[in-house]
């Protein structure tokens, strides 16, 4: 009796056992199937790329101008950001797919940047009569900052320009 006892359950045994990788598969499955869902969800891209400056400033709402070139680098290229009644103008300056510069404008005080480097050192200049915070390392400044009326400005220089440079800069953009 105790045989025939032990034979049934070590039957029972191996059928749980068996039946266990078929159950795993069984759940695993909606599982991965809602994964594979989720990677493939992405977020638009609240940046629309434009021909010319004055598609871009339509685009816009305001135009933006800019020096001819920047640290040599006249190949330019324009971006308007319309995400959620924001408005950014964007224009690149560009030699291939090396970037020289980036100047961006958009209404309000907030900086539009998009820079959250740390720089080593911050001075907030006069240019024209209006304030404008430079951020850079080394005597070199690659970012400056600054409002003017009902916009803010930022204008980015991968290389780094000296402060004299990158204020001449500055009194051309509006």
């Amino acid at each position: 009796m105790k045989k025939i006892l032990s034979v049934i359950l070590g039957l029972a045994l191996c059928c749980m056992l068996a039946a266990l990788p078929v159950c795993a598969e069984e759940t695993a499955a909606p599982v991965q199937a809602e994964t594979a869902e989720i990677e493939n969800v992405q977020i638009p891209n609240p940046w629309t790329d434009y021909d010319s400056k004055d598609d871009a400033a339509q685009a816009a709402g305001f135009d933006l101008a800019v020096p001819d070139e920047i640290s040599g680098c006249s190949e330019k290229s324009y971006r308007v950001l319309s995400a959620e009644g924001d408005v950014m103008f964007e224009i690149i300056y560009a030699s291939g797919e090396d970037e020289t510069a980036r100047i961006r404008k958009a209404p309000g005080a907030d900086d539009v940047s998009g820079d959250y480097n740390e720089y080593a050192e911050t001075e907030t200049v006069d240019v024209d009569g209006g304030s404008v915070t430079m951020k850079g390392a080394d005597g070199l400044v690659k970012l400056a900052i600054w409002t003017n009326g009902d916009y803010s400005y930022a204008l980015s220089v991968e290389s780094g320009l000296s402060q004299n440079d990158m204020a001449a800069l500055v009194s051309n953009i509006q």
